[in-house]
């Protein structure tokens, strides 16, 4: 079970970076759970539904021409959660100025039944290991 949920854990990032947000929302539970609200950007804070990692990423996708999230690596805990750092890559739209970096962020993913079910962002990467009782 658990390659086929890193497997939906890929799709989600890429329909992240394509901006498919209908994709988005086949891929998460109508009861999902996002939980960025340790984030230190202005979209911080808990969204709900199965539209709710869509709505964050189109919020924080906006001031950008461009803007790709994509996993840099997997870690499957023992509880079935996966870890994921990603990488961002975008380019402002009204500066113009790029983006191109892997920060020191990871987000948990759980799913049940297929479909995520809660998204959790930690800063930094090494709080997510410990949440799901790993160490870097």
């Amino acid at each position: 079970m658990s390659q086929k949920n890193v497997e939906i854990v890929r799709l989600a990032y890429a329909a992240a970076s394509d901006g498919d947000l209908d994709a988005l929302d086949e891929l998460t539970a109508p009861d999902a759970v996002v939980d960025f609200s340790r984030s230190i950007g202005p979209q911080n804070g808990v969204y709900r539904g199965s539209r709710a990692f869509g709505r964050y990423i189109a919020g924080v996708a906006e001031p950008f021409a461009c803007f790709e999230i994509s996993p840099v690596d997997f870690v499957v805990a023992p509880g079935g959660e996966i870890v994921v750092r990603h990488h961002v890559s975008a380019r402002g739209r009204a500066s113009g100025l790029p983006i191109d970096r892997v920060p020191d962020v990871a987000l948990v993913w759980e799913l049940r039944d297929g479909q995520v079910i809660k998204t959790t962002m930690y800063q930094p990467h090494a709080e997510a290991l410990e949440a799901v009782g790993l160490r870097e």
